[in-house]
């Protein structure tokens, strides 16, 4: 859509020939393309791919979405804009029907591929989230799930799916809706439908889109600020990128500023987004104020450059490989994540540069193919020219998309080899480490795996006591009784800590009731077992321990309380009070005083409490590329693969552990050691007694705590019968 400016031109536009001059403006006046908005759209997706491939080399390569976001708002809005000026509305149905020639055929088919593919080339752990995100992605809802995920403490271990690029369509899917309604619904409030004049029209366009953007890059620093990981993928914080594109389409049309200032200020924001693309990263707090640099370089290369030869920005993003990059933008976009998720598990090359230039190329060729042979047939399609036939033909689409999802999951699922293992096994999980004699080696037999990898990973998501934990930041105490009913108790044992105590509740639940005792939750997710010093600056889950470590002081009916953490965490301030501690050798840091602190004064309150040591952290160095139930499944027939070192599992502080050190001699005390149920003096094990041990890298499998829970009631004995 390349018409030059008129009024606009600079000085050195006219220095040339005036004749030949007239002649270009008329031959780019006639044309409504613009082959550097092409050229653009291949720097964004390269840029998106190299960060993809390499992103230790391009740590910032996601600003290539925001681009594409801005070059979306301005080719949307110049097209609605030239159909309200003309008929004073916009035709929903019309421009709905032709998103969806455009956009889906190509992605339905993506997602149709990756489906079947993924169970055939992923662990099984990978299949139900995969399962999910193509549910997601197929209904445009991607980034929704994703910004849930975000900060949902039970899903931090998980991959990235196949199908996670996904997001940044459905934020496009979803201003697709949003911005023709409110235009629509704008031209009939001001008037200027009836109008039907281009200048009622663009006001009217110009103060929603002001207004809309506005609100939305306001509501974007504030969040990102705040919740930076669900900023990232939730819409209102990506609106404001859309209304640069298109207020700029408003403005200028599809003419330009040329000479040589302008080719100048055309290469500096070439130079914004590559800056942006180079010294970003993930720790970059993002979209919010930082992703004005590449979309607002974005609208700068759009607005102004030049044509000439060699030093014209827009000549370079002219040139015909640019362009065809640019046309084949939407499907290497869509083809290359599946590409780089698949192919580790393909082929151990893939991580050698050579192989990923060979994957980049093969993805150029197939998007070059489907893009001529798929997208544009059906976008050009005269049977699907009819909206309520595109609308059909879409929904179609989609049932197919996911009925082959879930069919292609179940069939695999269906084919897991039975087994003879169930938890009732005497030789099951922890049983088979206790009783050599009677189990033999602990790695070895046939009788399979109970349950599979993919149904340990499950347990992420769909825990048994999911509404016994509260969440990080929700204010106040959270309470959660299990146990034996309470006309029937005798007493309670409390339960205080973080994730790493929630999941021994299993265990923990099954002694109280033996005891008859109720059983008190009082855990939060990522809320370590301690109490800081509290200051206004303090975070709900400093607030709620301190408020849990005074009721459980101070009432009679807790007898007992079992405490227990993960050995990562972050550092904290101490507590208030200066703690008078046994005598120690170790050096208390602050972090250690706090964790010290709620026991001190439970014990102190003639609580018997009962801490639990911190368990193995499994596959450290490679958590980032797979969750312990995702080795298992990669090595099923040979488990030992995954285990770990002993020494290898210590990377945290472990204050709970080194606590004996520091309370042993208190008769109140109890230290429930948990490490010797996951390893012996040289291993910590992936699987034993046809049990995995982990449901992700750090958290106890529901069934493994389950077949030591006789083993951890004669631990907690003690501090149990010790009370009665």
């Amino acid at each position: 859509m390349t018409v030059p400016s008129t009024t606009r031109r600079s000085s050195a536009d006219a220095a040339g020939s005036a004749p030949e001059h007239a002649e270009a403006q008329r031959r780019r006046r006639g044309s409504r393309f613009q082959p550097e908005i092409q050229g653009l759209r291949a720097l964004a997706v390269l840029l998106v791919v190299l960060y993809h491939f390499w992103p230790e080399h391009l740590p910032g390569g996601y600003v290539g979405v925001d681009v594409f976001f801005v070059i979306s708002g301005y080719l949307i809005t110049a097209h609605l804009f030239k159909e309200a000026a003309q008929t004073g509305t916009v035709r929903l149905g019309r421009f709905w029907a032709r998103r969806i020639r455009r956009l889906l055929p190509l992605s339905l088919l993506v997602l149709l591929v990756t489906a079947v593919s993924a169970v055939l080339v992923l662990p099984s752990t990978a299949w139900q989230s995969t399962l999910r995100q193509i549910v997601a992605s197929t209904l445009y809802v991607q980034n929704w799930i994703l910004a849930a995920d975000s900060v949902d403490y039970s899903k931090l271990d998980e991959q990235a799916t196949a199908v996670q690029h996904f997001w940044s369509l459905s934020v496009e899917e979803q201003f697709y809706i949003l911005w023709p309604l409110l235009l629509v619904l704008a031209l009939l409030v001001t008037g200027a439908r009836a109008a039907r004049t281009a200048q009622a029209v663009r006001t009217t366009f110009i103060v929603v889109l002001v207004a809309l953007g506005a609100a939305s890059f306001g509501f974007s620093v504030w969040y990102t600020a705040h919740e930076p990981a669900q900023a990232y993928f939730v819409t209102p914080t990506r609106i404001w990128e859309f209304t640069l594109g298109a207020l700029l389409a408003l403005w200028m049309g599809s003419s330009q500023f040329t000479g040589r200032v302008a080719n100048l200020v055309g290469w500096a924001g070439l130079g914004m987004i590559l800056a942006s693309a180079w010294l970003y990263s993930d720790a970059t707090a993002f979209p919010g104020g930082a992703a004005l640099m590449p979309t607002l370089g974005a609208v700068l290369l759009m607005m102004c450059g030049g044509r000439e030869a060699g030093t014209g920005v827009h000549w370079w993003f002219s040139l015909r490989p640019a362009t065809a990059i640019g046309d084949w933008s939407y499907a290497i976009y869509l083809w290359h994540w599946p590409i780089v998720v698949f192919s580790p598990y393909l082929s151990e090359e893939a991580k050698h540069w050579y192989i990923k230039v060979m994957l980049i190329l093969g993805v150029v060729g197939l998007s070059a193919v489907t893009t001529r042979y798929v997208e544009a047939p059906l976008r050009r399609a005269r049977f699907l020219l009819p909206t309520w036939r595109a609308v059909v033909a879409a929904a179609a689409g989609m049932v197919l998309v996911i009925s082959t999802a879930h069919a292609a999951v179940a069939a695999v699922e269906r084919g897991f080899a039975d087994t003879e293992l169930s938890e009732d096994h005497p030789c099951y999980g922890y049983r088979a480490l206790a009783n050599p004699d009677q189990c033999g080696d602990p790695l070895e037999g046939d009788l399979g795996l109970a349950p599979h990898p993919a149904e340990v990973t499950a347990q992420n998501n769909e825990p048994i006591y999911a509404d016994c934990q509260a969440d990080t930041e929700e204010e106040g105490v959270k309470e959660c009784w299990l146990g034996a009913e309470e006309t029937d108790a005798d007493g309670t044992v409390a339960v205080f800590g973080d994730s790493h105590a929630t999941m021994w509740l299993p265990a923990l639940d099954e002694i109280a009731q033996e005891h008859d005792k109720r059983l008190l939750v009082l855990t939060r997710s990522a809320c370590s077992p301690r109490v800081s010093a509290l200051d206004d600056d303090s975070n709900a889950c400093v607030r709620a321990n301190a408020e849990v470590m005074d009721r459980l002081a101070e009432d009679d009916d807790v007898e007992t309380v079992v405490v227990a953490g993960s050995q990562i965490h972050s550092s904290f301030s101490g507590p208030d009070d200066d703690l008078e501690l046994p005598e120690t050798d170790l050096e208390l840091t602050d972090t250690a005083r706090a964790m010290y602190a709620p026991i001190d004064a439970w014990l102190e309150a003639g609580k018997e409490v009962a801490v639990f040591g911190e368990v193995p952290r499994m596959n450290k160095e490679t958590e980032d590329e797979q969750t312990l139930p995702e080795c298992v499944a990669l090595h099923e027939e040979d488990p030992a693969a995954c285990r770990d070192e002993v020494d290898d599992t210590h990377v945290g502080d472990r204050w709970l552990t080194r606590s004996v050190e520091v309370f042993g001699d208190e008769d109140n005390f109890h230290f429930i050691p948990t490490e010797d149920m996951l390893c012996d003096d040289e291993f910590c094990y992936a699987v034993l007694g046809g049990a995995i041990t982990f449901r992700d890298n750090s958290h106890v499998s529901e069934n493994f705590v389950r077949s030591a829970t006789g083993e951890i009631g004669q631990r907690l004995e003690s501090a149990i019968l010790s009370s009665t």
